[in-house]
């Protein structure tokens, strides 16, 4: 069996941020109405390696593919100036069942990512936002910046991270809007963006203004988290998915644990709002989160355009 690979510059070069924000509401879409069949992810500790692997199946009915994304996170690979997250996608026929393609998947992971939070930003932040701060200074945190700019005219981007070094490398050759930062800078963020792998809140929930929007991507297990209950408690909260978030969203299974929350406050998944089917910000003084772990239907609708387009070249 020889199938062709598409690699990490094979994804930047088919798909633009663009593309990907628009495939982000079919993705989302097809998980609030129940057309796409996607399992909770296998997760797999190795704490002997301090890492983790997730396997990540999806299919949305009625489609051409099916897809199972394959992930390695190595949290001290960073350090050893390695990557934190390895992984591969796997696309099969969903008539016939064969594999068909292999796409690399870290790059399809930071694409997707960046496209969810830039549709959320798109249809929560306040159209005359102009400042960010982004938590983090990986890869992720990288299409975090080109989505939320695909979507608002932002004037000032801040990136906060524990290591000066990483925040200066991270800033050089981006565009100068983007600096390092501080959590003052919180005081004036419009958009947030937390893309980090800290297991406690980044901040205090004073910190923040009225009418800040959040994206927080970076916590995907039950007992970490980045944002604080507070913050939960005070803010219009939308999901990616109802049951796998009650399975890893530790932002909000932490503050429920405490008996100070429960899913019946969250507003409502992304799907629902694209689907016009819930409500988004009523105010301009609302805060609003959108917490997201990630989903394989997101990864599926990505491997997908970039198999199209090389077979329509």
């Amino acid at each position: 069996m020889n199938l062709p690979f598409y690699s990490a510059d094979d994804v930047q070069s088919s798909v633009s941020m663009t593309d990907a924000i628009e495939a982000m509401k079919e993705a989302f879409t097809a998980l609030s109405s129940g057309t796409a069949i996607v399992p909770t992810r296998l997760s797999l500790d190795m704490p002997d390696q301090h890492a983790l692997h997730l396997s990540m199946p999806a299919y949305i009915a009625g489609g051409k593919y099916i897809t199972v994304k394959l992930v390695n996170v190595h949290y001290d690979n960073p350090q050893m100036g390695l990557p934190l997250v390895n992984g591969i996608i796997v696309v099969m026929d969903a008539e016939r069942g064969e594999p068909i393609a292999l796409v690399e998947g870290k790059s399809v992971t930071a694409l997707r990512t960046g496209a969810g939070s830039g549709l959320a930003t798109e249809l929560l932040s306040r159209k005359e936002s102009k400042k960010a701060v982004i938590f983090g200074a990986g890869e992720q945190a990288k299409t975090q910046i080109e989505a939320i700019s695909c979507v608002r005219e932002l004037e000032s981007i801040k990136v906060i991270d524990p290591l000066e070094e990483k925040i200066l490398a991270f800033c050089k050759g981006l565009d100068p809007l983007v600096q390092p930062g501080s959590l003052q800078d919180l005081e004036n963020a419009d958009i947030i963006c937390t893309v980090t792998t800290q297991e406690k809140p980044l901040f205090d929930y004073k910190q923040i203004k009225a009418g800040v929007h959040i994206n927080a991507i970076g916590s995907h297990k039950p007992d970490t988290r980045e944002l604080p209950t507070a913050l939960i408690q005070n803010s219009k909260v939308y999901i990616d998915h109802l049951p796998a978030s009650k399975v890893e969203a530790g932002n909000i299974l932490i503050p429920i644990s405490e008996g100070v929350y429960n899913w019946n406050k969250i507003a409502g998944e992304l799907g629902q709002l694209v689907d016009e089917k819930i409500d988004g910000r009523s105010t301009k003084s609302d805060i609003t989160v959108f917490n997201s772990i990630g989903n394989a239907a997101q990864d599926l609708v990505i491997a997908a355009m970039v198999h199209e387009n090389f077979l329509n070249k």
